[in-house]
């Protein structure tokens, strides 16, 4: 079985599993970002979801931006995954590499971080649709051939963060 989409065009597997897989490469400013959608059966993923995910890759800047501010508002919390990876990130990265990427310098190291950090991939999930399930998954690395350390933003399907976590 195969489900067909205006946008992703033919999405299904070859074989009798029912996966749901998609992916290419989009641009974001002057950097690709890796985009996959994938869902274990055909069953679960309605149309209307996958034009959310349509909708969503058409405004990556966007969706960027809001995954970017939740980032900063986790900076206000008095101990945050955030800033905890920020610092570990501050203390495991050798200086010069950390200087060739932070792109920005304005006195605050933690925003700088933040403005820096490169948007590697996106994982969207159209099988959740509930307001508490990842729906978008996005992965921010400072460096990307320097460390495996990702600072990963989960989104539900309206695009709220409901998860800021790490992964190295």
């Amino acid at each position: 079985m195969t489900i067909e989409h205006d946008f992703f065009g033919i999405l299904g597997s070859d074989d009798d599993s029912g996966e749901v897989y998609w992916s290419d490469t989009a641009e974001l400013g002057d950097q690709n970002v890796e985009i996959d959608v994938s869902s274990p059966d055909e069953e679960s993923v309605s149309s209307e979801a996958l034009d959310i995910v349509a909708a969503m890759i058409n405004a990556l800047e966007d969706l960027d931006s809001q995954a970017r501010e939740s980032l900063v508002a986790d900076l206000s919390a008095e101990v945050s995954v955030t800033s905890q990876f920020i610092v570990a990130q501050f203390e495991e990265l050798d200086a010069e590499v950390l200087e060739d990427a932070l792109i920005w310098d304005s006195g605050d190291k933690q925003i700088d971080y933040l403005r820096s950090i490169q948007l590697q991939r996106i994982g969207f999930h159209p099988h959740h649709v509930g307001n508490d399930q990842h729906f978008a998954v996005l992965d921010y690395s400072i460096s990307p051939h320097e460390t495996d350390a990702l600072l990963v933003v989960t989104l539900d399907v309206h695009g709220d963060t409901i998860v800021i976590a790490t992964d190295s």
